[in-house]
């Protein structure tokens, strides 16, 4: 996302010559949260987070490779059964586990078009049951120099062979501007769009790479690939930009419709990508370049209310109870989520004093890559099983290049007592099925 003066100054950048003029204007309008953490970061097990309103550890998806559990109650059907028309297109990820899309209604949808993620498109098509991004791909005659593509690229930064309007985010657009050509106007409605970029592999359209060609990103941290890196980077800005401007063309549906002046604006995603820092690519790792999100609530077509920047730490979640706060629906006690509308009102600076990520990791090589992490926005704490502890101070090294941890073993117990507090005991499915991955 576009950053301010004041967090490039923190982040030690310049310049970022990042091109989003859709979420800038959310930003202008609304609240930006500067300390948005993912609490799972990695697809399935987060929307399950965002779709329960609970923390991980009560979510009851642990893994990718799990399906959300329809008896769990989710805020969508909380909306539906309040009257409101529930839809949105593209990855929702709740039916990972079985590659299959299309049964939301469980879900507590009205109506929506699911979708598969990058990889998925390719592993769905291989088993001989292509997802509705895939069939569309198939039917065009390009699944076969896709899958090849997506295939043999690894982190290669060239260009994917498709044309831009059977590029996957753009399709994605195209399905959000229909859904909101189809929205009705005698009831009131949530809708969610879900990109399946920014994420790798990092494939872009010709057109996308000649916007970013000749700009140069911000190095990573720590990282000794800087050449190759560079090139990954501007890839990633590329896709970030053309998420921007389908968003773009949807907010230009809702005015075109009418619509945008009783709509709450919400931009986020399910979790983060290291971008090299460190040596690292990818997901479900405990530094911010994985689990820091980006978030921006602009109610400004709803209520009167001005630009900010909120630096207390909230997690994804947190939108579940937002939701309903909005929708006039009180939440249930039991909900690990905390409405995010008293701080976008401005009557509050914060709703949780930490924010806490964590994942059970399976992977043969790497046993003790398993971590929780937990920020009051100023420290954080990463604690591993089989590792030391680490403890950085954010606000002076938000990249965490220096453990504090032995000169600071007061800030880690206080986070320790912080996460006590939040966090509770795990519950009997989760003590389940942590006892089964540690056997």
């Amino acid at each position: 996302m576009p950053y301010d003066e004041e967090t490039k100054k923190r982040l030690g950048v310049s310049e970022l010559e990042l091109r989003m003029p859709s979420i800038g204007r959310m930003m202008q309008c609304g609240t930006t949260f500067t300390h948005a953490i993912s609490p799972a970061p990695v697809c399935a097990p987060a929307r399950a987070c965002l779709a329960s309103g609970q923390n991980y550890r009560k979510c009851r998806v642990y893994q990718n490779n799990v399906n959300y559990d329809p008896a769990l109650p989710s805020f969508y059907g909380m909306l539906r059964e309040d009257g409101y028309y529930v839809t949105g297109v593209g990855k929702f990820d709740l039916n990972k586990g079985d590659l299959t899309w299309g049964n939301l209604k469980e879900y507590g949808f009205s109506d929506a078009k699911d979708s598969e993620g990058k990889m998925d498109t390719i592993w769905a098509s291989m088993h001989g049951k292509p997802g509705p991004y895939g069939q569309i791909l198939e039917n065009a005659g390009w699944m076969e120099k896709h899958m090849d593509d997506m295939i043999h690229r690894g982190r290669k930064d060239i260009v994917t062979p498709l044309p831009d309007e059977y590029y996957a985010d753009n399709w994605i657009g195209q399905q959000a501007v229909e859904c909101i050509e189809k929205l009705p106007a005698d009831q009131p409605w949530f809708m969610q769009i879900n990109f399946s970029g920014p994420h790798d592999p990092w494939d872009v359209t010709e057109s996308m790479k000649n916007s970013v060609r000749n700009r140069k990103f911000p190095d990573a941290a720590e990282c000794d690939f800087a050449e190759s890196n560079q090139g990954v980077r501007q890839n990633y800005a590329a896709m970030i930009e053309n998420i921007d401007r389908n968003i773009g063309r949807c907010i230009e549906e809702l005015e075109k419709r009418e619509m945008l002046d009783n709509t709450i604006l919400i931009y986020s995603a399910d979790h983060g990508e290291m971008m090299g820092d460190h040596g690292k690519y990818g997901k479900s790792k405990p530094e911010q370049g994985s689990i820091h999100i980006p978030l921006v609530i602009d109610s400004s077509h709803y209520s009167s209310t001005e630009r900010q920047r909120a630096d207390s730490p909230v997690q994804l979640q947190d939108l579940a109870a937002t939701f309903l706060d909005y929708a006039g629906i009180t939440a249930c006690k039991e909900l690990d989520s905390r409405t995010l509308r008293p701080v976008v009102d401005g009557r509050e600076k914060s709703v949780r004093k930490c924010a806490v990520s964590e994942l059970i990791v399976r992977r043969e090589m790497e046993p003790f890559e398993s971590f929780l992490a937990i920020t009051d926005g100023e420290w954080k704490a990463i604690f591993s099983p089989g590792k030391g502890n680490r403890l950085y101070h954010l606000l002076t090294d938000p990249f965490e290049c220096r453990n504090l941890c032995d000169e600071n073993a007061d800030q880690i117990h206080y986070l320790r007592l912080l996460l006590s507090d939040q966090q509770g005991p795990p519950n009997k499915i989760f003590q389940e099925y942590k006892k089964s991955f540690d056997a």
